[in-house]
């Protein structure tokens, strides 16, 4: 099995994340990784020069003065990511030797008890919704008229239930937002780290491989907190649309725990496993991501890369 390693592909590691906010952000996702880049290229000393300069760069890019026809997620998204990057800011500099993941889910926990704190001062959660929720349909309504102008009159049956599905998919995405964010957060929270020490220390390797992949077992809990007040309150309004969004996260952390594992028993990447995951991601994605949210929620509770590498080991003993 021919396996992905050496110096000359940690640059997938980078890619693979950047991937996720592209497919999990609500906002652009240069500015969920532009800005806390900016923040560790300004602030946290010893840098090397191209790290400022990128920077810089950066801040003229994503921060010029907004127009007339700005709206009020250009705020929302600049103000959420200035939160996010702010927190792992503070926590590279209070805790350096903590791992990219741990500083990660410190700063998401700071950052979303700051903006609950903020939008309940000023009274803006509902306005912030209504932001997402007009975002999400206009980027389904433009999908539907895509798909309409490529179909021709037969395809008529096909295209409206897929156009109908796109809107339900929508509805969803601005229950579970929250979420959704975070996920995507702290992805690109990874993917501005790699890209800080890649520009200021000239290392690639600022992320971790995937195979080693994991996070405090006793976050298990969240997930057991969300099912039970989904089961308790339903899963769509206030305490259940709270437990809906710990699930939401929750399982797409352990479905990032469970590929770590497959990766870790299979060896590496091969081009039959990354071929077969592709059709399976594009076929049925559902099917994969809960597979893989098992996996992890094992390896949780069973650690089965100890296990396997156990077993490894008294088989070639």
């Amino acid at each position: 099995m021919e396996e992905v390693r050496g110096p000359e592909r940690r640059w997938l590691r980078p890619l693979g994340l950047f991937l996720v906010v592209l497919t999990l952000g609500i906002g652009h996702p240069l500015i969920l990784v532009g800005v806390p880049f900016i923040l560790l290229a300004l602030v946290v000393p010893g840098g090397r020069l191209r790290s400022l300069i990128l920077g810089v760069a950066l801040l003229i890019l994503l921060f010029p003065l907004p127009g007339p026809s700005a709206e009020g997620l250009w705020f929302a998204e600049r103000g959420w990511a200035i939160l996010a990057g702010g927190w792992f800011l503070a926590l590279t500099w209070g805790w350096p030797e903590r791992s990219m993941l741990e500083r990660g889910l410190l700063a998401l926990t700071g950052a979303f008890a700051s903006a609950v704190l903020i939008l309940v001062g000023f009274g803006g959660a509902s306005r912030i919704q209504a932001l997402v929720n007009a975002r999400l349909e206009s980027g389904a309504e433009a999908a539907g008229s895509l798909l309409s102008s490529f179909s021709s009159d037969g395809d008529g049956e096909f295209v409206g239930p897929l156009a109908e599905a796109l809107g339900r998919t929508a509805e969803i995405q601005a229950q579970v937002f929250p979420a959704l964010l975070g996920l995507a957060t702290l992805a690109a929270l990874g993917t501005a780290w790699w890209l800080y020490v890649r520009a200021s220390v000239g290392s690639d390797a600022g992320l971790g491989p995937l195979a080693g992949f994991r996070f405090p077992d006793p976050l298990i809990w969240l997930l057991i907190v969300g099912l039970g007040l989904i089961l308790a309150f339903g899963w769509d309004d206030g305490w259940g649309r709270f437990g809906s969004n710990l699930v939401v996260f929750m399982g797409g952390l352990y479905a990032f725990r469970g590929a770590a594992v497959v990766l870790a028993l299979s060896g590496g990447f091969s081009l039959p496993a990354v071929l077969l995951l592709a059709v399976t991601a594009v076929l049925v994605p559902p099917v994969l991501a809960l597979g893989a949210m098992v996996i992890g929620v094992g390896d949780s509770w069973f650690d089965l890369r100890a296990r396997g590498a156990a077993d490894e080991s008294a088989g070639s003993g």
